[in-house]
């Protein structure tokens, strides 16, 4: 559950992070903030790189999403928490969509589809910021998080009329903590990618992967201008 005395403690590690990465504290203005990074759906991938910088272009993703909020280059982020959600919008420049912390079938209907998102949770998550290797594998199944009360429709009867949605806690639901705290850098090179042991069999139209990155902005500290 969050905490005020958490937060504190996230942003005392956060200036302690940012000073080991050499920037001047005396120079940034560091504030709690996000990365939102997303990636398409692919039955023909298995190794997904998701765009960390706003300049940041991959095999999977040609262009950013509206629902995105990268890293400038001017700027470092220190992460103390991640998400990992799915979401199937109805068209790529949507924004009125739900992010799912498990493989929801009344979203994803298509055969095959929520079964495959499984591949992902069976994976891991790798960090690498100029060729130095922050994290070498991190498990995604730790984001695994199935509701008390899943969506459906016509609950307990088929012609009830009662829907139900995903009880969720947008502070909590999907999220896991990070430490040490992940530092990454607006004018370095920051691969974060999931690799997948095999590719997913069906995916829903227009569906991504959605990595939600908590913590510590800190701004115009790197020598880009």
């Amino acid at each position: 559950m969050a905490s005020t005395v958490g937060t504190r403690l996230a942003f005392e590690k956060a200036k302690e992070a940012i000073n080991r990465a050499g920037f001047s504290l005396g120079q940034a203005v560091l504030s709690q903030s996000y990365l939102r990074l997303e990636v398409a759906l692919s039955t023909t991938v298995t190794s997904y790189q998701f765009p960390v910088l706003t300049n940041d272009v991959s095999a999977t993703n040609t262009s950013s999403f509206v629902t995105e909020q990268r890293l400038n280059l001017q700027d470092a982020f220190v992460c103390s928490s991640i998400g990992l959600f799915f979401c199937a919008p109805s068209a790529t420049t949507a924004t009125n969509f739900q992010l799912c912390t498990y493989p929801n079938t009344a979203i994803f209907a298509t055969a095959n589809a929520a079964t495959s998102l499984f591949n992902w949770y069976n994976s891991s998550l790798s960090l690498t910021v100029n060729n130095r290797q922050i994290v070498p594998a991190y498990d995604l199944y730790r984001h695994y998080n199935v509701p008390q009360q899943q969506q459906t429709t016509n609950a307990d009867y088929t012609t009830s009329a009662i829907n139900y949605r995903d009880q969720q806690d947008g502070g909590e639901s999907g999220f896991y903590p990070v430490e040490p705290a992940w530092v990454m850098v607006g004018s370095k090179q920051n691969v974060l990618q999931v690799q997948l042991s095999e590719a997913m069999a069906a995916v829903q139209a227009n569906s991504r992967a959605v990595l939600i990155l908590r913590g510590h902005l800190a701004q115009n500290v790197t020598p880009v201008r």
